[in-house]
């Protein structure tokens, strides 16, 4: 398969903390979106894809992340989207183990959430040792 990423222009970061429920001083997550060239091409999915994000990130203890979404077109020329997600290590806090992690190339916000769960559960697991 040919993927060719369309040229993106930079948006501003956004950095929005993810509602906990627990005090802001407390906020477990943190998401800059980055980029998300999807808006250009598809306003509902864009909102539809962060909200997932948000909704998945809420519970994880991760910090800052820094979000990047990507447009793509598949080798029949539909619209997809590939995301990355980074946690880089920060010395001014206590999240100790950096991740990043990079999605397959979707089409639907379901993929995306399905995706971002599994990529978390593979960190949990491996935070805890268990062997893969």
């Amino acid at each position: 398969m040919t993927v060719a990423t369309q040229p993106t222009t930079r948006s501003r970061p956004r950095l929005s903390p993810v509602a906990t429920g627990r005090a802001p001083s407390d906020e477990s997550c943190r998401v800059e979106i980055v980029e998300n060239p999807i808006h250009r091409h598809d306003p509902g999915l864009a909102a539809a894809v962060e909200e997932q994000l948000h909704r998945i990130l809420g519970d994880e203890s991760l910090g800052s992340v820094a979000v990047r979404f990507r447009v793509c077109r598949d080798e029949d020329d539909e619209f997809r989207f590939i995301c990355k997600v980074e946690n880089p290590p920060r010395v001014d806090t206590d999240v100790g183990v950096p991740w990043r992690w990079w999605s397959p190339l979707l089409e639907t916000a379901e993929q995306f959430a399905a995706a971002l769960e599994e990529g978390l559960r593979v960190r949990r697991r491996r935070l805890r040792g268990d062997v893969m």
